[in-house]
């Protein structure tokens, strides 16, 4: 709609203020060909005029050319060749972009960040909404650390997944990983120095940097966190990914866990963010216990997301705190409202009090088996001996491809991307890339299927990751 300041006292007609205000729209290209207008009796009602006000403005605008009227469609901007301050050729229009040259297209996208949703359980989902939506607490202020019911099923399905110990009232509720790193930066009393893993998450370093603390980056050792060096920094916080190394797939051993709680319990305010982020997800042997189930002395602040295991834009996420955090944050914190909608929160009570989460999980673990088996499958088969490495530690939804070609990762990222393929290179994931440092590829699978994976990894084996050596016929 446009908002026009009609002034009743100028001694100008309100016609002659509305074509006036329209035409000045057009000509400083804030109005530009071919957006329509609102109609006469809209806009009439809109400025609480006539409509004979309306329809003369529009008149004289049709006389000038300024725009057209269309028979039962409307009125519509008409092209100006020459505008006072922003030229119709600086405006971007669906034309123009056509017009450009484009980008190359994306055929075989192999996003490790990406999850398969063809499989989700829509019509439950749906039906579980319909039946929330008639219930009018949902529409209420909620409980700032989130419903007490979903806090009790996260409390009963962490407990019996991942061995987590805990009750509803130490869980926080929260919009994903970011807002909940966020909570953790205001709850710390101080700005502590704050110790990552290198490789490792940058989104997550990017928010604690934000936060005003400053990161130390741990090379792994034997890919996993290096215990002996954080013991010789400054650092009182920790974040770590344990049970799957993100981004090298790898477990951290459970002499390495130990160590890590010991280093933790020698202060009273050195505490240890365990990030969980994809440990539904594991296809050889039994699951990992998450690291807070080790934990004796409340040190480990325990955060997972529903991203991977249902959808990242639910954006709805879980943080498990220490006695002692949990009643500063009650004392600090219990003011900011938990951002995710009672809605959504209702929904996921359901959806996994009623068992429909385990069902769900079930499924995607047999189907995510599949095409990590699948796509293993192809690399073997595709690409020549020696010509790379696989691994990822059977979980997670990407493999990794460490490559020892003649071609350098620059050489490797040009011929995939003119050759239509997506690829995500551990390079990205480090702070400071080691020496001796070689191309190596994060291959998610969750979002392809049997016959995209194979097309793509062909491709790759034929078109990207060239070799001296013969690839099969």
């Amino acid at each position: 709609m446009i908002t026009i300041s009609l002034n009743p006292d100028s001694g100008q007609p309100m016609y002659i203020q509305i074509y006036e205000y329209i035409k000045a729209e057009i000509l400083t290209g804030r109005l530009s060909p071919p957006e329509k207008l609102p109609s006469s009796r809209s806009l009439a009602s809109y400025l609480q005029v006539s409509r004979s006000t309306v329809d003369t403005a529009y008149g004289q605008l049709v006389a000038e050319g300024y725009i057209e009227a269309k028979e039962k469609r409307g009125y519509f901007v008409n092209p100006i060749t020459h505008t006072q301050k922003f030229p119709i050729s600086e405006r971007k229009t669906g034309m123009d972009y056509h017009k450009k040259k484009q980008s190359p297209s994306i055929f075989y996208d192999f996003n490790p960040d990406a999850i398969d949703t063809t499989h989700f359980p829509y019509s439950v989902w749906k039906s579980i909404g319909k039946n929330q939506l008639d219930n009018p607490d949902n529409f209420l202020m909620g409980d700032s650390f989130g419903d007490p019911e979903l806090r009790q099923v996260i409390s009963d399905y962490l407990h019996g997944s991942r061995g987590v110990n805990c009750t509803p009232e130490n869980i926080v509720v929260g919009a994903g990983l970011d807002h909940l790193l966020q909570m953790l930066c205001v709850l710390f009393e101080r700005r502590p120095v704050i110790a990552m893993e290198d490789p490792g998450y940058l989104r997550a370093r990017q928010v604690l940097c934000a936060g005003g603390y400053r990161v130390l980056d741990i090379p792994l050792k034997d890919n996993a966190f290096d215990v002996d060096r954080l013991e010789k920094t400054e650092a009182d916080i920790c974040y770590v990914t344990p049970t799957h190394q993100f981004p090298l797939g790898s477990i951290m051993p459970i002499s390495r866990r130990q160590k890590l709680l010991l280093w933790a319990s020698e202060r009273e305010n050195r505490y240890i963010i365990e990030d969980d982020h994809d440990s539904e997800f594991r296809y050889k042997g039994k699951p990992i216990p998450a690291l807070q189930s080790l934990d004796s002395r409340e040190k480990v602040i325990y955060i997972g997301t529903f991203s991977k295991a249902i959808s990242p834009a639910i954006r709805m996420g879980y943080m498990v705190l220490p006695p002692l955090l949990m009643e500063r944050y009650r004392r600090y914190l219990s003011g900011y409202a938990c951002p995710v909608s009672r809605m959504g929160q209702a929904i996921m009570t359901d959806f996994i009090r009623d068992g429909y989460f385990e069902k769900h999980l079930n499924r995607m673990r047999k189907i995510y088996k599949g095409k990590h088996d699948k796509m293993i499958e192809y690399l073997t088969e595709m690409f020549p001996c020696g010509t790379l490495d696989i691994t990822g530690d059977h979980a997670g939804l990407y493999i990794l491809l460490h490559y020892h070609g003649p071609l350098s990762e620059e050489e490797l990222d040009e011929r995939a991307k003119k050759n239509g393929i997506r690829l995500r290179s551990l390079r990205e994931y480090y702070a400071n890339v080691p020496a001796g440092y070689h191309p190596t590829y994060l291959l998610g699978f969750a979002n392809l299927d049997e016959k995209q994976m194979k097309e793509g990894i062909t491709c790759l084996a034929r078109k990207v990751f060239l070799s001296h050596r013969p690839y099969p016929s």
